[in-house]
């Protein structure tokens, strides 16, 4: 098989795929991340006999199944889930800098400023991560706080960070 990748200014990239028998299959691959496949007869034709459009994600899973790894019905379900999960959950960064209401805090009396359905996943400091901070951990300018939620509590938590009278 021959390929043959070309970039398209503005657009993004096209692979040609060429046959034992002469057949062509061109993909456009945008940067937006939607695909389209067209399929000539012949190499040299000028005009596709049929063309096919696919999201980034329909492309993931073809191209798994052109590498046959069929995906059993256990794991296409816990894949649904995660990809449910990921619309319904937000996972936010936040850098302290200068919210008088965290530095110098213990992580404990932070833990009481949090709205509920808020939860901290860890702490990054000084280079490392921590995933249960003990209460008596001050925090620092410079520490950055991952929380997880859904979207009201992560936006009332972010309301918090930005006001300097807590």
């Amino acid at each position: 098989m021959k390929m043959k990748m070309t970039d398209l200014p503005g657009v993004g990239k096209k692979l040609s795929f060429i046959n034992a028998e002469n057949q062509m299959m061109a993909m456009i691959i945008h940067h937006s991340g939607k695909r389209e496949l067209y399929f000539f007869e012949d190499a040299d034709d000028d005009e596709a006999v049929f063309t096919f459009n696919l999201s980034s994600e329909e492309t993931k899973q073809m191209g798994a199944q052109f590498l046959n790894t069929t995906l059993d019905t256990v794991m296409n379900e816990k894949l649904e889930r995660l990809q449910l999960l990921r619309k319904q959950v937000i996972v936010e960064w936040v850098e302290i800098k200068r919210q008088p209401q965290f530095t110098g805090k213990t992580y404990s009396k932070f833990e009481k400023l949090l709205p509920d359905g808020v939860t901290v996943v860890g702490l990054f400091h000084d280079d490392d991560f921590d995933v249960s901070p003990s209460g008596d951990l001050t925090l620092q300018k410079g520490n950055t706080i991952m929380v997880v939620g859904k979207k009201e509590p992560i936006e009332q938590f972010l309301k918090i960070c930005e006001s300097e009278d807590h």
